[in-house]
């Protein structure tokens, strides 16, 4: 599975008062491996594409996931956009008033090397 070539760790800012939050996912992508960035840039690729969801005890809202640009692929079949190595994603949002819970934080991610591509996965942690 595409989980096994990826390590993954959240760390999550302080709510502030008017209950903002900013959630930084490190994606830290196995040597010689890479994951369809956000956006691919190719059609065909668009549903393998790597996604972040967050959840918490109460709804958030004003979630803003803002993926940073990929590298280009080059193929035979066309160009798309890739990440590798250590790659970063920051997530801010609004929590409910009162809520302080942990984050529940889940990434699709799609795995594959210069030969294979793996099953994708749903990678979910807790963000403190």
């Amino acid at each position: 599975k595409s989980e096994s070539k990826v390590k993954v760790t959240a760390e999550a800012s302080k709510i502030d008062k008017d209950g903002k939050q900013t959630v930084t996912i490190t994606l830290a992508i196995e040597k010689g491996w890479h994951l369809y960035a956000n956006p691919v840039n190719h059609d065909f690729l668009e549903g393998a594409q790597t996604r972040v969801k967050v959840a918490a005890k109460s709804k958030v809202s004003e979630v803003r996931v803002k993926y940073p640009a990929g590298k280009v692929h080059v193929e035979k079949t066309g160009n798309y956009d890739v990440y590798e190595g250590v790659v970063k994603i920051e997530v801010s949002l609004k929590r409910a008033a009162g809520d302080t819970a942990p984050l529940a934080i889940s990434i699709d991610v799609q795995a594959c090397d210069s030969s294979v591509c793996l099953k994708e996965s749903t990678i979910k942690l807790m963000a403190p």
